[in-house]
């Protein structure tokens, strides 16, 4: 009786487990982590840097210069050997007295470390560049970071030299940037000329007394309308001068001017320990300098669109491993469909979501990501994401039909095969053909091959030609749209003949 019992329980088991669903395994997809994000078309104001398990985070781009068509010099000190970046100055550079630090930096990938020694770098003017000789300037503005470490009297900044020719003599020019009693001192001999040929000389001191080890944006601006210079830092006026013969906002304005004896040879860091960063001139008179690290707007990445092979296929979840220290944020989006668009899009709106949390009702073959990075509100935080995955069950084909067999008949056929078990099947297609493996029958009552044969598990087939050998299998399809289907079902063969009833 006990082993009849046990008997019993193992068919209810065996014959539950014939009719569950076939068991559909979660699938990943990964980007971030250790495929370096290859999987982004689209990168705007974001940028790499080492994070999570020695990868590449996405994290927010610097606020780096960029030149445009009134730069005259940028240095970005972020690879050696050092190079301008508007390309109007040969950089030569004394390998043993720069260093270009990753750690101590402002924005970008380096900062240029100097060491104190006379030589710092020297810079070369060539043609349409500011400092070639014989030019007279308009509006211009000089500006850099500067993260000194001792703070000595003497200490260079920015050192250029010349002369002009005059009828009797040769008159010596020079601009200078120094530190003196902890503040940068600009000094410009004869380096202003009015229109009737007079050079004037002028002094700008800074009042805020300079700290080691800290950042800070130094600042000089010259306004040819008006005569006005102006020297800030970190954006904050510390002395206003005009360029004119009483040094009022009236009067003959002199301009700069690089004579023509010189040879425009400048040196940068002379004398000076510290750091630099972010050297910039421009020949334009800067009104809002980029003080802050970030961007005040978010950075997006957009990454490629997912085949995940069957349509309906359910996304699950979308996770991150994420950071947004202070006030800075992260917004993460997806879009999925059936339909791949043109041009590796889709065009089902976005949706936003939380990373981690189920989602309900997403179905598609098809998937998109974006992600939104946002700095805190000094901009000077960025968030960082080390990943994004996509976790999603693929809505498989079903399972090919079981048991096909059948009976020749009189002109016909009747087939006969067992249901699939699975929830989402729909119906069958019978295919037939007068070859092994090619089924591209056509001639019967019930039309061309495949016969859609609904959700019975049985078909009579007829109008077939007796005496000829007919091949027969079946295919299971679901209800998806368009549906999947099944591998086909073992074949087997019938010949009708007038001798069947």
């Amino acid at each position: 009786m006990k082993k009849g019992m046990k008997l019993i329980t193992l068919l209810i088991v065996f014959s539950l487990f014939l009719l569950a669903p076939a068991f559909t395994q979660e699938k990943t997809i990964t980007l971030g982590r250790g495929d370096n994000w290859q999987d982004l078309i689209t990168r705007e104001y974001l940028d790499y840097k080492s994070g999570r398990w020695g990868n590449l985070d996405l994290v927010l781009e610097d606020f780096e210069y960029q030149p445009s068509d009134k730069t005259d010099l940028l240095l970005h000190f972020n690879n050696c050997p050092v190079a301008d970046g508007a390309g109007f100055y040969n950089v030569k550079e004394n390998k043993n007295n720069i260093i270009l630090s990753e750690e101590v930096k402002r924005y970008g990938r380096a900062g240029g470390g100097f060491t104190g020694r006379d030589q710092g770098i020297t810079l070369s003017p060539l043609q349409g560049a500011l400092f070639k000789e014989g030019n007279l300037w308009d509006d211009f503005t000089i500006e850099f970071w500067l993260y000194p470490m001792m703070l000595n009297d003497g200490e260079i900044i920015i050192s250029w030299e010349g002369f002009e020719w005059g009828a009797d003599r040769q008159r010596p020019q020079s601009m200078r940037v120094v530190v003196r009693n902890r503040k940068l001192h600009w000094e410009f001999d004869n380096f202003f000329v009015s229109a009737d040929r007079k050079h004037f000389s002028y002094n700008l001191s800074g009042i805020t007394r300079m700290l080691p080890k800290i950042w800070h944006h130094h600042l000089l601006r010259f306004d040819s309308s008006s005569g006005m210079v102006e020297y800030l830092v970190d954006g904050i006026p510390e002395v206003v001068l005009y360029t004119t013969e009483k040094g009022g906002n009236r009067g003959d304005i002199a301009l700069p001017h690089i004579g023509r004896g010189s040879d425009g040879l400048f040196t940068i860091g002379k004398n000076y320990t510290g750091f630099l960063d972010e050297l910039r001139i421009s020949r334009e008179f800067v009104k809002n300098a980029g003080l802050t690290r970030y961007r005040s707007f978010s950075g997006r990445a957009l990454s490629r669109v997912f085949d995940l092979e069957y349509t309906g296929t359910r996304i699950k979840r979308i996770e991150s491993i994420f950071q947004k220290p202070g006030s800075s944020a992260v917004n993460f989006y997806y879009r999925a469909s059936d339909y791949f668009e043109r041009q590796n899009r889709l065009e089902t709106p976005w949706q936003q979501f939380e990373p981690g949390s189920e989602l309900s009702g997403v179905k598609g073959r098809y998937i998109q990501v974006m992600v939104e990075l946002f700095p805190d509100g000094s901009k000077e935080v960025t968030p960082e994401v080390s990943d994004i995955r996509l976790i999603y069950e693929p809505d498989l084909p079903p399972a090919p039909p079981a048991g096909l067999h059948g009976v020749a008949g009189n002109g016909k056929a009747t087939l006969y095969w067992k249901s699939v078990y699975e929830e989402d099947v729909s119906g069958y297609l019978v295919y037939y053909g007068d070859s092994p493996g090619h089924y591209l029958g056509e001639g019967s009552d019930q039309g061309e091959s495949p016969i859609d044969a609904g959700d019975v598990t049985r078909l009579e087939i007829t109008g077939l030609e007796n005496n000829r050998i007919y091949y027969f299998t079946v295919v299971a399809y679901d209800s998806t749209e368009p549906p999947h289907r099944s591998l086909f079902s073992q074949e087997i063969s019938l010949r009708p003949s007038w001798l069947f009833k």
